[in-house]
């Protein structure tokens, strides 16, 4: 077996289903998610607990979540129906013409280099992206975008959201919430073919979309706001995990 497939095999698959081997994957119903994590398969810790809402709010929405375990972009692009970019630490600053300007960061410049290609992987084939939290910074600054290194009133601390009309996440979540919210940077300026697609009350770019892909960012928890699964405020956001279902590229 080729390196590629024994580090495919060796993914965690959530609730949906129990995948020995990725070759199997073009035999399964429902869409495999490639969910994009600093987490190693197996690792126990908080922040493992945390990944493992991604998968249920997949599962919730009849997908499949694969956790990223290293490999090739083009290849995982195409075996998979869509990525997940989930939330975590902080971009490096160079990466968008800035030198280190917050004391809080927390830098992975491994990660930064492998979502960077799997986002780039998929966007070539036009599969779907959903990006959270820190996900939502990594496609702004795909694209050209910069970050606001530090902002106050964000993290740990849920806020009103007022949605763009006409956009997908005004479709999928409403005009107006109240966000799980655990941020301490945010989007600067938007990167090209971005727009934003929701704010905050003090005017920070909240969600974003691209004009002619299928991607979306949001820089809430929407996994955070599924009743039944982990509600930190009054609001159901499972819908936002069908984006894969509804932006599926046709066969």
């Amino acid at each position: 077996m080729s390196t590629y497939f024994r580090k495919l095999c060796s993914y965690k698959i959530y609730k949906s289903f129990s995948l020995r081997n990725l070759r199997e994957v073009h035999f399964m119903q429902d869409s495999v998610i490639l969910i994009s994590t600093a987490i190693e398969p197996g690792a126990r810790s908080s922040k493992r607990t945390a990944s493992t809402l991604y998968g249920d709010a997949l599962a919730r929405a009849g997908l499949s979540g694969v956790l990223y375990a290293g490999g090739d972009p083009i290849v995982l692009a195409g075996r998979c129906d869509g990525l997940l970019l989930s939330g975590g630490g902080d971009l490096e600053p160079a990466l968008y013409g800035q030198v280190p300007q917050s004391h809080r960061l927390s830098l992975d410049p491994v990660r930064d280099t492998e979502e960077l290609a799997l986002l780039r992987a998929f966007c070539a084939l036009r599969k779907p992206v959903l990006g959270i939290c820190r996900g939502m910074q990594v496609i702004n600054v795909a694209f050209g975008g910069t970050l606001l290194q530090e902002v106050a009133g964000h993290d740990g601390i849920p806020h009103p959201v007022t949605t763009v009309a006409g956009t997908h996440t005004a479709r999928l979540t409403g005009g107006f919430f109240k966000a799980s919210s655990y941020h301490h940077q945010a989007v600067g300026q938007l990167g090209h073919g971005l727009c934003a697609a929701a704010y905050a009350a003090d005017g920070l770019i909240e969600a974003l979309e691209h004009r002619s892909l299928p991607i979306l960012g949001v820089q809430w928890h929407p996994e955070r706001m599924i009743p039944g699964l982990c509600t930190d405020v009054p609001a159901d956001h499972s819908a936002l995990f069908t984006y894969f279902i509804q932006r599926k590229p046709k066969p």
